[in-house]
């Protein structure tokens, strides 16, 4: 999810810059949400695990593209095995293709056991910005956006989740979004963690407002034990569709979280973000988006010279302790949610 989010702020400068294309986005339906709102840019909402599933549906989908939307170029921004066989029948079309440098070979040397090489790779948005160049498109004029989400302000779902939390939309409380889990093991803080940073942060001061983010029967379920021992956190994680959601973190002062999806759906909505990380690193490509380094809590790579040991997180700890994570405290945590929020002048 993270990584289509964040062709939203390379599709915005792509759209400022030339007003006059026609951009069709090819993606999962419960992703259309984050391209709503602009003019010359239509969503296409494949359905990967049905219609258009295996070879033959993606010899549907292609011919459903060449006939209905005829493209002059394909941009891929995602670079996997389905984009290589839509771009082959493309090129037997005589439509030229573009494709995303991952950099692979430097993300490899970023993550290796030994002799890793730590230097910051260009963030993904860039990357995708690279292609669009690649295909033609420069940015020349570039606003400097903090919020990319184009939404409605005060949806109906919206109106309705603030009346049944009894939340008034005018707040005069500090709003904090708490998103603990992440898709890999290797990135999220322990969950037991949260009881005594709550702790901390409701005696810090009471008027603040927790909103617990997460998806999945599990992680939901979790959420709600937090709220047994903190009845005056909101449960917002499935609660509420994907959209009004992107509503409620664009209202937060504040987002606690790991490298996850929530992450840069807080960053991309202009939301302060305190990103807590483990096996990953930001020097990847996937820091929170326009955040400052401060926002980003890790143990530094020179106490622990086995971090990063994977670009997404979905590779077992080579320790076997996931130290990268344990020694992450809660009142490590806590001392920098203070920081942040009064460095922003929020309290």
């Amino acid at each position: 999810m993270g990584d289509v989010a964040l062709i939203n702020p390379a599709i915005e400068k792509i759209v400022e810059n030339y007003p006059e294309i026609k951009l069709t986005i090819v993606t999962r339906n419960k992703f259309s949400i984050f391209f709503e709102g602009y003019n010359n840019v239509k969503i296409f909402e494949a359905d990967f695990e049905n219609k258009y599933k295996g070879f033959f549906g993606l010899l549907s989908l292609f011919f459903k593209l060449l006939n209905e939307y005829k493209p002059d170029k394909i941009i891929d921004l995602h670079q996997n095995l389905r984009t290589g066989i839509l771009k082959l029948f493309f090129f037997f079309s005589g439509i030229k293709s573009f494709t995303i440098n991952k950099g692979r070979k430097e993300k490899k040397a970023l993550t290796r056991f030994k002799n890793k090489i730590l230097i910051p790779l260009p963030h993904t948005v860039n990357r995708y910005l690279k292609t669009f160049e690649k295909a033609g498109f420069s940015i020349i004029n570039s606003s400097q956006k903090q919020s990319f989400f184009k939404l409605d302000d005060n949806p109906k779902q919206l109106n309705e989740f603030f009346k049944e939390n009894d939340l008034n939309i005018s707040k005069n409380e500090f709003w904090i979004g708490l998103a603990p889990f992440a898709q890999h093991q290797q990135k999220m803080w322990d969950y037991e963690n949260y009881i005594p940073l709550l702790e901390k942060i409701y005696a810090f001061d009471c008027k603040i407002k927790i909103f617990l983010f997460g998806g999945g029967k599990l992680e939901i379920e979790k959420l709600e034990y937090l709220h047994t021992l903190f009845p005056q956190t909101i449960v917002a994680a499935g609660n509420i569709e994907l959209a009004t959601e992107l509503n409620l973190i664009k209202k937060l002062d504040l987002m606690i979280c790991m490298d996850s999806g929530n992450m840069h759906l807080a960053a991309l909505s202009g939301v302060k973000v305190l990103s807590i990380w483990g096996a990953t690193h930001f020097y990847a490509g996937f820091g929170p988006y326009k955040q400052e380094r401060e926002n980003i809590l890790e143990i530094d790579t020179n106490d622990l010279t086995c971090r990063p040991c994977s670009v997404f997180g979905n590779k077992p700890c080579f320790r076997g302790d996931l130290a990268c994570l344990k020694r992450i405290n809660h009142q490590m945590v806590f001392e920098r949610f203070v920081f942040l929020l009064e460095k922003n002048k929020t309290i």
